[in-house]
Order: structure tokens, then sequence, then C-alpha cells
């Protein structure tokens, strides 16, 4: 019986560690291409128009942020300026408030 004991002991500890390793790797590419996803040239495209209008929307058309669709000299690249990175910032933030609240809502009623 001791043997089987230390049998299965050391075959649950090799379960558990592999395991957490597969579930950490796993996490981690889900994290990345989310990220890679986001900050691409389309969906960075639509959160940054989402946060910018959601901003002006919020201040009351106070506060307007020009559109990341705005040309740069020949030769040169665009550079994000401070507000486009807010917006982006407050378009992934709102995307993802919404659909926390509706996965909430659905939560609560069903």
């Amino acid at each position: 019986m001791p043997v089987d004991d230390a049998l299965g002991e050391v075959a649950g500890f090799v379960v558990k560690e592999v395991g957490g390793f597969v579930v950490r790797q796993a996490g981690g590419l889900v994290v990345d291409l989310t990220v890679a996803h986001i900050f691409s040239g389309p969906t960075a495209r639509f959160f940054h128009g989402v946060g910018r209008r959601s901003i002006a929307i919020l201040t009351l058309g106070r506060w307007r942020i020009p559109s990341s669709l705005r040309t740069a000299p020949r030769g040169q690249r665009p550079r994000p300026r401070r507000n486009d990175w807010v917006a982006l910032l407050v378009g992934i933030l709102l995307w993802i408030m919404l659909f926390l609240a509706a996965g909430f809502l659905l939560a609560h009623w069903f």
C-alpha cells in the first residue's frame, strides 16, 4: 500500500505542475494575441474612434480629439499624439466596461 500512495502522490504532483504550466502558457498566449489584436491597425482605429466619440459625448463637445486618419508629409510616418493614446485607452476601457455590464446583466437575469 505505501508504494501505491507514493505513486499516487507523485502522479498528482506531476499532473498539478504540468496542468499549471499549460494553463499559464495558454493564458500568456491569450494575453499576447489580445494585445497584438488591439494594437493592430484596423482594430486600433476602431477603438480610437470609439474613444474619441465617447470623450466628445461625455464632455458635451468641449474636448474633441481629431480623427486618426490625418495625413503625414511624404516620407514621414504619422506620430500619435498624447490625445490619440488617451482616446485609444478610453475606447478600450469603455468597450471592456460595456461587455462586463452586459455579462453581469445577463448573469443576473438568467
